[in-house]
């Protein structure tokens, strides 16, 4: 059974990751798909 610490400190390293692979790959394509879809619907 894992304590509370290790546990906490599993969560925020892997929401570090996530934050950061979030930022490298989702944010531009999130932003290319959201700008392409805003012009084809207008």
């Amino acid at each position: 059974m894992f304590n509370a610490l290790s546990q906490l400190s599993t969560v925020s390293a892997l929401r570090s990751v996530a934050a950061a692979w979030a930022n490298n790959v989702c944010a531009p394509v999130s932003f290319y798909f959201g700008y392409w879809f805003s012009h084809w619907r207008a």
